[in-house]
């Protein structure tokens, strides 16, 4: 059963800090998600379907764009996507038609990728340009194309195991709603948890671009010499490398499960406590590197140390640099463990608005008011996969919501199943998560980011179940 996968978060057993410095609570006082760093994800210790496999360094041969192999300058930056930018319709699918079924299952009708290219930004609608690097404006919802009536649908829309805090829609570049619950406010700013890692993909595609890391190829070892050694051929951690940490296929000992009736041992919870990037660190290999994805919490955690050493800098001080000055998201927060190293899988604190930035700058191909801040294809390879049938996970992002979201067998124990029904939804989508119902969701075809802070019950299950039925919502209010 795909459990949500690279969500990390709460663990309600714990109610106290962590040595590594991950919130036990949502930051601003809201209360109830506690826990240790930990992700969703069914059975870490059985493999999956594969899928986050892609190509070495940006944009190279296997991902989603069209440059070539390896290379920072292919041909997926035909199109910038700034603002009022043109995007490929596809949804990022490669393939010269698109795929109507999978495993003889029809696909619902937004489920296919759409063949026509759309417009990104305000221009798309008409709309005076500008970037919220200051602050968002905002419009009517009817006025960007929404219905106001099915939009607040979707923003009031729970179950009987969610609990919102906070909703923030952007299309064309404008707010079309914000709306607060419980004591939140557009102040607050929210624990991540896993979402942090779609920070530490950018971060990566950035050091890369300005030729601090070679590519995602780079071993592993050579940042952590004192326990790694690159020498020892009969070690498979000498052949771990970036690209395997990102895509959760290490092959280092873990189990973990986040399910709401999930039973033994949950690494996450264990390493939270005794410190999770020296618990990663410390684990033996039980398979080569790169066989199959075995969810793992602590394998992002390893990027760390690749920040410290490629830039002189922690995570968090190369993110202010190159990263949250440029987006005007300066007063993001970032924990760091122990030894003063950022918990690059979690620990992220933001506001609302904060997200919404993030998330505006991957929908803009990672152009930002002239600049291009994260290369356009690394955004393209890390974020939209090959075949819309398999690809539901990439270097740290979630990704075509028909089959990540689809509807899966409860008996399967797998980390990934092919689903029993593709959820209707547009497959160029990908997204953000962690535990208890944190989302940054990004559709170009729509020209849209939404992003949901809540504090929801425990259960991967129940988490895939809100995301489905809310972002369905979502799309229902596009007129």
């Amino acid at each position: 059963m795909l459990c949500a996968l690279g969500l990390i978060g709460a663990c309600t057993l714990i109610a106290c800090s962590s040595d590594d410095g991950d919130p036990m609570q949502p930051a601003g006082g809201v209360g109830g998600a506690g826990g240790a760093a930990g992700t969703s994800g069914a059975g870490g210790t059985n493999g999956g379907a594969g899928g986050a496999s892609g190509a070495s360094g940006i944009g190279g041969a296997g991902g989603a764009s069209a440059s070539g192999a390896g290379g920072m300058s292919g041909g997926a930056g035909g199109m910038m996507g700034g603002a009022g930018g043109m995007t490929g319709g596809a949804g990022g699918m490669t393939g010269t038609a698109p795929i109507t079924e999978c495993d003889g299952k029809m696909l619902p009708p937004r489920a296919i990728a759409s063949t026509t290219p759309h417009m990104i930004g305000p221009a798309a609608a008409g709309l005076p340009e500008y970037f919220p690097t200051d602050a968002w404006q905002s419009m009517a919802p009817e006025m960007l194309g929404l219905d106001p009536t099915k939009l607040d649908a979707a923003i009031n829309f729970e179950t009987m195991y969610s609990t919102t805090q906070a909703i923030f829609v952007v299309r064309h570049g404008y707010v079309a709603a914000e709306e607060y619950f419980g004591g939140f406010t557009a102040s607050t700013r929210h624990e991540s948890y896993s979402m942090a890692k779609s920070f530490s993909s950018a971060l990566i595609g950035i050091a890369i671009e300005q030729g601090k890391v070679a590519s995602v190829d780079e071993k592993l070892c050579m940042y952590y010499p004192m326990d790694w050694d690159c020498a020892d051929t009969s070690d498979p951690r000498s052949r771990i490398t970036i690209k395997h940490a990102m895509n959760i296929q290490t092959g280092l000992e873990w189990s973990e499960d986040w399910r709401s009736n999930a039973t033994g041992t949950n690494d996450a919870v264990s390493a939270s406590i005794a410190g999770m990037l020296n618990t990663v660190l410390a684990r033996q290999a039980v398979e080569e590197p790169g066989v199959r994805m075995r969810y793992s919490t602590g394998d992002p955690a390893l990027l760390s140390g690749v920040f410290e050493m490629a830039t002189g800098k922690s995570a968090l001080e190369y993110a202010q640099e190159v990263l949250f000055s440029k987006i005007g998201a300066m007063g993001i927060q970032w924990n760091s463990d122990f030894q003063g190293r950022t918990t690059t899988y979690a620990g992220l604190q933001a506001t609302a608005s904060e997200y919404a930035k993030f998330g505006y700058l991957y929908l803009n191909r990672g152009m930002w008011d002239g600049e291009q801040v994260v290369p356009a294809e690394w955004v393209d390879m890390t974020t939209q996969g090959d075949d819309p049938c398999v690809d539901w996970y990439r270097f740290l992002w979630h990704q075509n919501p028909p089959a990540r979201l689809g509807t899966q067998d409860p008996s399967c124990d797998a980390l990934y199943c092919p689903p029993t029904a593709f959820a209707d939804l547009p497959p160029d989508t990908f997204f953000a998560e962690g535990v208890n119902g944190q989302l940054v969701f990004i559709i170009p075809s729509a020209d849209m980011v939404v992003v949901r802070l809540a504090n929801d019950a425990a259960g991967s299950e129940h988490w895939d179940d809100y995301s489905r039925e809310f972002l369905g919502l979502v799309i229902d209010s596009v007129m």
